[in-house]
């Protein structure tokens, strides 16, 4: 630690600015709205959904393929946290909920559902409220355009029950005891790592170092002077 202080200096001078951050953090506000999809009553001639729900469902899924394609969303999809568990903080979803579990996907309900996130509760409803205008817009269109009469139209119906907007807060103490233990760990450890680490190589490089100049030095020890040749030692003739 007394070695790498910098480093541990440099852990705590990165994360203090996420601690303010995750200290400053605000809630979304959030709301969950689902438009029903009523197929023509009983007896409508001209229709062929007003008696196969089946087929009001798929009409359903129609209209929010065609929603998707006029407004694509960024947000990602959840078989079972709502919107702002994901962490979007403005953002929508339109979809045809299922009812069946993370494997397997089940549909028996002719709804769509809409989720949307914002800054403020009037922004939040604002755009929940546009969403289903836009979607029954949809509807309609989409029938006028194979020839259904007005009279055999299935229509769309907001469910009063689940348009509302609530607000959803964060836990800002236990982000901020989290990062506070995070930022201990990396100030404790980071140096600790290091200084192994730089051990480790100062230690390599210094056999190498010994290997390379004690090759050297036993060279020189078995090269002798070159040898002479036979008629430079034979002595001259009398």
């Amino acid at each position: 630690m007394e070695r790498r202080w910098y480093l541990a200096l440099g852990a705590v001078l990165v994360m203090i600015p996420t601690v303010f951050a995750a200290h400053a953090a605000t809630g979304v506000y959030y709301s969950k709205a689902e438009v029903l999809f009523l197929a023509p009553a009983v007896g409508a001639d001209g229709n062929a959904l007003q008696d196969d729900p089946i087929q009001t469902l798929a009409f359903a899924s129609v209209v929010v393929h065609r929603f998707a394609e006029e407004s694509p969303e960024t947000a990602p999809r959840s078989t079972s946290a709502p919107l702002y568990g994901s962490g979007i903080r403005r953002g929508h979803l339109v979809y045809v909920p299922s009812s069946g579990g993370q494997w397997q996907l089940s549909f028996n309900r002719a709804v769509i559902a809409i989720e949307v996130v914002g800054e403020s509760a009037e922004e939040v409803a604002a755009a929940r409220d546009q969403i289903v205008n836009r979607i029954s817009m949809l509807a309609k269109a989409s029938q006028q355009e194979i020839g259904v009469s007005p009279a055999n139209f299935i229509t769309t119906n907001l469910d009063p029950s689940t348009a509302s907007v609530s607000y959803a807060g964060v836990r800002n103490s236990r982000a901020e005891m989290a990062l506070i233990f995070l930022t201990i760990g990396l100030a404790v450890g980071l140096p600790l790592v290091a200084d192994r680490i730089i051990a480790r190589i100062r230690a390599r490089g210094s056999r190498q170092r010994t290997s390379v100049t004690g090759g050297v030095q036993d060279l020189k020890h078995r090269s002798g002077p070159p040898p002479q040749r036979e008629n430079e030692l034979a002595p001259p003739l009398a």
